[in-house]
């Protein structure tokens, strides 16, 4: 895959699970364990639209959790 395919696919699905998770929800209402991040168990309890895909492309590192920053990276 060409770099530029690479960085539109990246781009598509940021932009796809922006969409999902721009409820407006903030980190502190979905991290109900208080752990200081959000399991896709979490997000979901609150945002039941949250597909298991818009959760990995939020998830910037890839350790199946948000951290504050990748939650708030896409809320509106």
């Amino acid at each position: 895959m060409s770099k530029s395919l690479a960085a539109a696919v990246l781009f598509g699905a940021v932009t796809a699970s922006s969409a999902v998770f721009a409820q407006g929800m903030s980190f502190d209402v979905v991290d109900s364990d208080r752990d200081g991040f959000v399991s896709f168990d979490e997000v979901t309890a609150v945002m039941p639209d949250v597909t298991e895909d818009a959760f990995k492309a939020a998830d910037a590192n890839q350790d199946n959790l948000l951290d504050p920053a990748e939650f708030s990276a896409v809320q509106p």
